[in-house]
């Protein structure tokens, strides 16, 4: 294939197609409307092979940004191999589990009424808190698997009911790396058929070696395979449980420095558990902050943003909260630094750097 060819191959298509319309194969489409309601719309890959005369699996995925074409794209070659309808919703994402739950009524009812589906086929996908929303999905409507990546069941543990296939999945750096091989552990001993699988990476959607060998699982052409109990990986997670609470409990100065601290110790070879520790925190300072902003805890906003921005100084969403924050306490000195910091690192959010330019009269 040559480059121009696989340039047009990549380019994800937006298609509002009306019911019944020809959607196009072996593409990844950015978007399909819902029919009847435009609010609402999902990525989607059909193989090539995609007749409408014979009944197909279906990975439905959960991304806790609501950034559907993400893991279609992820999932499309194993799914042209292996024969699988993937849709990506533009609409579940973390937060209010109302929004996800909505989403994936009208994601369900949209599929089953456009796409004829093997009903021993009905599969999820979910990363981060969209994998905790898969979980808790599979057990409520009765789907068949999930693709669990970056997070294991939620609060409500492990459930008792007839098992379904679990493809657990995470990066070695994955701050919930441990939570997840540790739920694979159980779930073996409990027979469940689930398997598990590490990448190298952190906290994100799962390279397409393992999707396919996830779509392999989940379509039978693998068997279960649980990680063994092991005594260096309840050793390590440990450590991180320890780290974790010492920072939770640090006051602001000594965050600062503990956050330092694991930065050296990631350089170096035997640091995962440090990187870990970091990825944990940056995700931890930025909800926090998020919230705290929501709130008009400007000070408090401030605070968690530059912590973030300590563990990542490259993450412009942390320092355009610090512009907001700091604008919002009357610092425009601050707040035009980490405005010009923000929109240095491309921070994409127009709408909230044009209100911080506003409020300094630039």
């Amino acid at each position: 294939m040559g480059s121009a060819s696989r340039a047009l191959a990549s380019v994800a298509l937006i298609w509002m197609a009306a019911p019944g319309a020809d959607l196009p194969r072996g593409q990844v489409i950015e978007r399909v409307d819902v029919a009847g309601n435009d609010r609402h719309s999902y990525a989607l890959y059909l193989p090539s092979a995609y007749t409408p005369d014979r009944k197909w699996p279906i990975l439905m995925c959960l991304d806790p940004g609501a950034r559907g074409k993400i893991p279609v794209e992820r999932f499309s070659a194993a799914a042209e191999k292996y024969g699988f309808i993937v849709v990506g919703s533009n609409n579940s994402r973390n937060g209010p589990m109302a929004v996800s739950a909505e989403a994936i009524r009208y994601l369900m009812d949209e599929v089953k009424r456009r796409f004829p589906l093997d009903q021993k086929g009905l599969f999820a996908a979910g990363f981060s808190g969209g994998s905790r929303v898969a979980l808790s999905w599979a057990q409520a409507a009765g789907l068949n698997g999930v693709i669990a990546d970056g997070a294991a069941f939620g609060s409500s543990g492990i459930p008792k009911q007839k098992p379904f296939l679990i493809y657990a999945v995470a990066g070695r750096d994955d701050f919930n790396y441990h939570e997840l091989y540790a739920m694979s552990v159980d779930l073996g001993q409990r027979g469940w058929p689930v398997r598990f699988a590490e990448f190298e990476g952190g906290h994100e959607w799962l390279p397409a070696a393992q999707a396919d060998e996830a779509l392999q699982f989940l379509s039978g052409r693998l068997g279960p395979q649980p990680p063994p109990d092991s005594k260096d990986e309840r050793k390590m997670a440990d450590r991180f449980a320890r780290m974790t609470a010492e920072l939770a409990g640090a006051d602001e100065g000594m965050q600062r420095s503990i956050v330092g601290s694991w930065k050296k110790q990631a350089e170096k070879p035997d640091g995962r558990v440090a990187r870990q520790a970091l990825g944990w925190a940056f995700i931890r300072s930025m909800e926090m902050s998020r919230e705290l902003l929501a709130e008009k805890k400007y000070l408090e906003a401030a605070s968690m943003a530059e912590t973030a921005a300590v563990v990542r100084p490259e993450a412009a969403n942390a320092w355009l909260i610090v512009a907001e924050s700091q604008m919002a306490l009357g610092d425009r000195k601050r707040a035009r630094t980490a405005l010009d910091k923000a929109v240095e690192l491309g921070a994409g959010d127009a709408a909230r750097i044009e209100a911080v330019r506003q409020r300094l009269g630039r």
